[in-house]
């Protein structure tokens, strides 16, 4: 039977610790982008409705910009700003 030592245990790392982005990785600036596009492109839906659906081309903008807008939120869902 084998224990855990102090040492072990301050080598584990927790799930959160391990998907935090470090300072070099590619991924926080990735996360930044999706998220302020997540934030951003609501807006481009006031004048789309504001003028209808009414074509096809309009409909299909719309949804295009919806699935655009779950790919920046997936994207930039664990992004925090360091103030």
């Amino acid at each position: 039977m084998s224990t855990i030592t102090d040492s072990e245990t301050r080598n584990t790392r927790t799930s959160d610790e391990e998907a935090e982005p470090s300072d070099y990785s590619l991924s926080a600036p990735i996360q930044f982008v999706g998220f302020w596009t997540a934030v951003a492109l609501p807006f481009l839906y006031v004048p789309l409705l504001a003028t209808g659906l009414d074509t096809p081309g309009q409909f299909q903008t719309f949804l295009i910009l919806i699935a655009v807008n779950l790919a920046a939120l997936l994207l930039g869902h664990r992004y925090r700003a360091k103030a």
